[in-house]
């Protein structure tokens, strides 16, 4: 895979204190926060492309996606690693897209008995307890359960937050060539449905970052997420083996809102719209690799994949429209809830999108010599996608057998030093239909990478430069903020930089900058700028861990994000960049409890996280203070 690519290993996790996604993303560069769909989804775009604007980045845990559909945000407590694979990534999962994939790694039994209990305490009222404890039953046959709740009050008015997650897996050794692991997880997200504040003539820090526009009334939105999850490694002789899975889901989204509509001329009366969601999701997946080693003018390291899935996705809204005569009003300095009253809801979106999708991959890494690696890509789908509406029972049916391909090179200039590229073209299906009522075509793209890398005892440093360019990628719709609309197509180029230092036993560091120009060509769209993308942002966190029996710890980093749109149409809103810092300590109590105390946002940094348009800003986090109690047995 690309050079560029990143793991994130659960000690710098854990040193970032990384509560949510977009927390471990600031560590790797070209990724970008994207709208979080009323602080509902995990939504980043990695060098300039997202899936969609609204439903959130896709991205996969344990090999397959995780939030096709609808899902809500992950919760950390569950999650071993994050695997950050950039560029073309073909066999590893089938896809071959030339952005970049984001993996989460979910914690698996382990052979050997251990337990870990987590307090912690924190600004706006936040409680959260982790549990997880994992542990063999018999010589083949192991568990793990990790188990998390947190309530918050929220740094923004009215807006809490009660999060529920429950994790049991097993590994079964049936032989000693055979590994088979379930996973199964329910994620239970509770709390109002929540679009940010307004921008006030052109300013989106114009209100403060606690400010809520909506109802309390309206309580809250419930998200639902069950996954179970089967794989398996089985090895074969003669160097061969066979890895596969199956992967079950079910997810549904439901509540009310006022979402904002729309600020009037005086500057503070926003008239608001009322929300009905009802969302359910069944997503069944499957996939087997066969992987080998051939010895034929040099070593070839062939993959052979089959996957399929099958989606049923139900958008359900209704809604009303704000008028002159029924505003759903609002003001905006000086709020007053429950005295504003919505008319009656009207039927909106009620559509039924059911997708079967096959997908045939090979790839062959040939290792010609010790110093020059090549691999080619190639990837058959076959997809059948039928859009149903039910409020006219107008129904679209698109199929097709694209097919795509890879290639790429590595050559090591020296033990420590390397150069690569990589070359591939991407396929990947939208779902839901624009504000005319016709089904989105599918996202097609490809692009190429170069870059240099270097690799040594205390030092791993790459250089990537990056030119991708994809058509019908969806973002806000700029004549109906209400819909989403493809680009006619999104270019993205740029050049990314990443190293990760360590000193000894003490010290450790990484640290990240991209300059990535994304841009649209697509008259329809007053700016050509992508949405959420800075031109440059950059990131740098360092950990020190004291020698000793009693080992301490103090972390700390300060994150930048540039410049970026706000919206795609004529407003021509822009977010302005900003500095983030955050710092942590960690003191061991006794040999089995630690204390830990971290700040993010340390300095309270009043900045807009992400956008979907004018009036539907996120603010983000003001300082928050977070002091926890681990026990380890």
């Amino acid at each position: 895979m690309s050079q560029s690519s990143r793991s994130l290993e659960q000690d710098i996790l854990q040193a970032a204190g990384a509560y949510r996604l977009s927390d471990a993303l600031e560590l790797v560069s070209g990724s970008s926060q994207q709208n979080n769909r009323g602080g509902f989804a995990d939504n980043f775009a990695i060098r300039g492309f997202l899936s969609t604007a609204d439903g959130g980045g896709e991205y996969y845990v344990d090999g397959f996606i995780a939030n096709r559909g609808s899902a809500p945000a992950r919760d950390p407590a569950t999650i071993e690693r994050i695997e950050i694979l950039k560029g073309p990534a073909g066999a590893v999962f089938g896809d071959i897209d030339p952005a970049g994939r984001v993996n989460m790694v979910t914690k698996t039994p382990r052979f050997s008995s251990q337990a870990s209990a987590t307090l912690t305490l924190g600004s706006f009222g936040t409680r959260r307890v982790e549990l997880d404890a994992a542990g063999p039953l018999s010589d083949t046959l192991a568990a793990r359960l990790v188990v998390a709740a947190e309530e918050s009050d929220g740094y923004r008015d009215h807006v809490g937050l009660d999060r529920r997650v429950l994790s049991p897996s097993l590994t079964w050794l049936p032989t000693d060539t055979v590994r088979l692991t379930y996973i199964g997880q329910h994620i239970h997200y509770d709390s109002p449905f929540d679009r940010g504040v307004a921008a006030v003539n052109g300013d989106p820090l114009a209100l403060p970052a606690s400010r809520f526009l909506g109802e309390p009334d309206n309580g809250d939105t419930d998200a639902r997420d069950t996954r179970h999850h089967l794989t398996g490694d089985i090895e074969l002789s003669g160097g061969w083996s066979l890895v596969g899975g199956v992967a079950w889901r079910t997810g549904s989204l439901r509540g009310f809102s006022a979402d904002q509509s729309r600020l009037q001329p005086d500057g503070r009366t926003l008239w608001r719209q009322r929300r009905e969601r009802g969302y359910e999701v069944e997503d069944l997946s499957a996939r087997v690799e066969l992987r080998g080693e051939v010895q034929a003018f040099g070593t070839h390291r062939p993959s052979l994949g089959l996957k399929a899935y099958r989606l049923d996705y139900l958008e359900l809204l209704n809604r009303r429209n704000p008028t002159a005569a029924n505003p759903y009003a609002i003001d905006i300095f000086n709020p007053v809830y429950g005295v504003a009253e919505a008319l009656p809801l009207l039927p909106s979106i009620d559509q039924r999108e059911t997708r079967r999708v096959v997908t045939l991959y090979a790839q062959d890494l040939w290792e010609v010599t010790d110093r020059l690696t090549l691999v080619g890509g190639v990837r058959l789908d076959s997809y059948k996608q039928e859009l149903l509406k039910n409020l006219t029972g107008a129904t679209s049916i698109a199929e097709d057998k694209p097919l795509n391909f890879r290639l790429g090179a590595r050559f090591a200039v020296s033990d420590a030093v390397s150069v690569h590229a990589n070359w591939g073209e991407s396929f990947q299906l939208n779902s839901g239909s624009g504000a005319g009522g016709a089904a989105f075509a599918p996202e097609e793209g490809k692009g190429w990478e170069i870059g240099l890398s270097g690799r040594w005892d205390v030092l791993d440093v790459g250089i990537t430069g990056f030119d991708i360019e994809k058509s019908n990628v969806l973002t806000t719709d700029p004549n109906d903020v209400n819909f989403l609309a493809p680009v006619g197509s999104l270019r993205s180029r740029g050049v990314e930089f990443d190293a990760s230092l360590r000193l000894g036993r003490g010290w450790q560091a990484v640290a990240n900058f991209i300059w990535n120009e994304a841009r649209n060509n697509d008259d329809a769209f007053a700016t050509p700028l992508a949405l959420n993308v800075p031109d440059r942002s950059g990131a740098v966190f360092a950990v020190y861990r004291s020698e000793g029996p009693r080992e301490w710890s103090l972390s700390g980093g300060v994150s930048y994000v540039g410049e970026r749109s706000g919206a795609t149409d004529t407003s021509g809103l822009l977010l302005p960049g900003y500095w983030k810092a955050k710092a942590a300590f960690e003191l061991p109590v006794t040999s089995n409890l630690t204390f830990r105390a971290e700040a993010d946002n340390l300095l309270d940094e009043h900045y807009a996280q992400s956008s979907y348009n004018s009036n539907w800003i996120y603010p983000g986090a003001p300082r928050t203070l977070r002091a926890s109690l681990r026990a380890e047995f």
